[in-house]
């Protein structure tokens, strides 16, 4: 269940998944408040959200974003 998180000790678990994957997976790679990439033809079309949960166990799932390449 998600809602609304307080700003305190906040944890950041970020998911994705590549163009053609069914499943998003989780990525221990990054676990702060920003996602960052190098973009190349593998990742254009990634989708990708973030589940972000305060010390009170209250979590907030994000939109989800597609990268592109231009």
């Amino acid at each position: 269940m998600y809602g609304d998180v307080d700003g305190d000790g906040l944890t950041y678990k970020w998911y994705y998944k590549n163009k053609y994957a069914s499943e998003f997976t989780y990525t221990s790679s990054f676990t702060g408040a920003m996602y960052s990439t190098t973009m190349n033809d593998a990742r254009d079309g990634r989708q990708i959200y973030c589940v972000i949960t305060d010390k009170y166990g209250n979590s907030v799932k994000t939109d989800t974003v597609t990268l592109s390449q231009e």
